[in-house]
């Protein structure tokens, strides 16, 4: 199933010293080929793979031009790259609460020692980790 997407951002700031308020909009449009939208409820400290298709043939998508995860609290986001590999790099973020996470490609570098070094190569899993007490909900969007 082939299509387009297009994430729209809006941004205001109302600052007190400021009459009017400041409004950043942006929108960008990606044409995919596949999407896959998969949701989970994740369960107080669960870790959880939510996407590997390294390991899983039944995934919808094998790689991403966007990413879009959205959660319904603080979720840890571990994304890996060249999985498996003695050089392999995991990245954490922390998903908070609906403010979605995006990134427009599956880019990342594998080997890296001190700042953006090492050896392009792309996201190869993304597994995630409820830090506190309490159950979560993570929509995850891929689109290749």
């Amino acid at each position: 199933m082939a299509g387009t997407v297009t994430v729209e951002t809006k941004i205001t700031i109302i600052d007190d010293d400021t009459e009017a308020p400041i409004n950043i909009v942006r929108s960008k449009q990606f044409s995919f080929t596949a999407f896959e939208d998969k949701r989970f409820a994740i369960t107080s400290g669960q870790t959880k793979t939510l996407w590997d298709p390294t390991t899983d043939a039944s995934e919808a998508v094998s790689d991403f031009d966007l990413l879009i995860a959205i959660a319904d609290g603080n979720l840890d986001l571990e994304m890996t790259c060249n999985e498996g590999n003695a050089n392999e790099q995991i990245g954490v973020v922390r998903l908070t609460d609906d403010l979605p996470f995006m990134l427009g490609a599956d880019d990342s570098y594998f080997g890296a020692t001190q700042g953006v070094t090492g050896t392009l190569d792309v996201i190869d899993k993304l597994v995630v980790l409820e830090p506190s007490t309490a159950a979560k909900k993570l929509r995850l969007l891929m689109f290749t």
